[in-house]
């Protein structure tokens, strides 16, 4: 399987179709923080008005820069940032990452996908028919093609090779100690990550967005079934505690 989204080829003209016909009140703007609600805004226009680079930019500094100051109370605004880079970065054809970050952004807001479906239903919808919307899609689609771990044979398990330090926010060090998070996600055939879950700890807004970021650029090797590389899920447990 060579893509996992539907085409995005019309996404810009789909974008651009809805920009004339925007709802007073778009779901961001219940963020309460002015500053923080006219970023998103100023992202959102260069996202309809079909700028997927900058937006994919901008959308990921809002992001990284609530995270950085340690902001967990603007979980929704974080979520809404991640929603719009994942839509850019489905325009510009990273469907991995889009796909990984549009799972974050409902983690980070459960009903964002109601709260979209009914005047952008395109844009949800390109994302629901990709099997890789949840883990038992996928993994039904791809039992289903032979590219599964199957649970007999030689079975060798993904392991982690490639796994940088997950960060902490920069000018708030200590506001991830005590939060904890169980995530699993699924390891390709090329030890690439997707369709991340976030098993306990989603209430935990900063440890769910450094490890769940951090965890889309580790590298894997694949588990292997008779020396023949297939898809399989991998799982852990982050505890933030302080030193000594």
């Amino acid at each position: 399987m060579k893509s996992r989204l539907t085409p995005v080829f019309i996404l810009t003209v789909l974008l651009l179709a809805q920009a004339t016909s925007l709802p007073a009140e778009l779901p961001l703007d219940s963020i309460k923080n002015d500053k923080i609600r006219k970023a998103l805004r100023e992202v959102s226009l260069q996202l309809l008005f079909g700028n997927p680079v900058t937006t994919r930019s901008n959308a990921r500094d809002i992001a990284w820069g609530l995270f950085n100051r340690g902001l967990s109370q603007e979980r929704a605004a974080m979520g809404y940032a991640l929603a719009m880079q994942a839509v850019a970065e489905a325009s510009m054809k990273l469907d991995r990452e889009a796909l990984w970050h549009w799972d974050m952004a409902q983690v980070m807001v459960p009903n964002l996908r109601a709260e979209l479906v009914q005047s952008y239903s395109g844009l949800v919808g390109m994302f629901d028919a990709s099997p890789f919307r949840d883990q038992p899609s996928a993994i039904q689609r791809l039992s289903a093609e032979g590219e599964w771990l199957p649970s007999e044979g030689a079975i060798q398990a993904a392991t982690v090779n490639q796994k940088a330090a997950i960060p902490s926010p920069s000018r708030k060090s200590n506001a991830l100690l005590g939060q904890r998070v169980k995530v699993s996600y699924l390891v390709d055939t090329q030890g690439r990550t997707y369709t991340p879950v976030v098993e306990e700890g989603s209430e935990n807004t900063l440890a769910v967005f450094t490890v769940l970021e951090s965890i889309l650029v580790w590298g894997h090797n694949p588990a292997t079934v008779d020396g023949e590389a297939r898809w399989s899920r991998l799982g852990g447990s982050f505890s933030f505690q302080k030193d000594g």
